[in-house]
């Protein structure tokens, strides 16, 4: 399945996903752009309670914008009535 910006109208779901040297990240939403922006909130929302307990981590910490620069994100696209064995659709 190829990943499309415009959302199925049998129903889907992208998720977003970033492999970072200590986690995995992931983002959801019907679309690539908003599963990619979930993701990103996500580390923002991160990063932004590590730098309040930590500031001098800031330096250290690639804003949102930056981290696809340091890790590529990779996408999936779910059909929302399918079933799937290892990311391949069964049925």
């Amino acid at each position: 399945m190829s990943v499309t910006e415009t959302p199925c109208t049998v129903g889907t779901l992208v998720v977003a996903q970033m492999n970072t040297h200590e986690y995995i990240w992931e983002g959801a939403g019907a679309t690539e752009a908003q599963a990619r922006e979930a993701l990103l909130n996500a580390w923002a929302a991160h990063r932004g309670r590590v730098v309040a307990l930590h500031p001098a981590l800031a330096g250290s910490l690639p804003e949102a914008a930056q981290m696809p620069q340091h890790f590529p994100i990779s996408y999936r696209v779910y059909r929302l009535d399918a079933g799937y064995r290892d990311g391949e659709q069964v049925f």
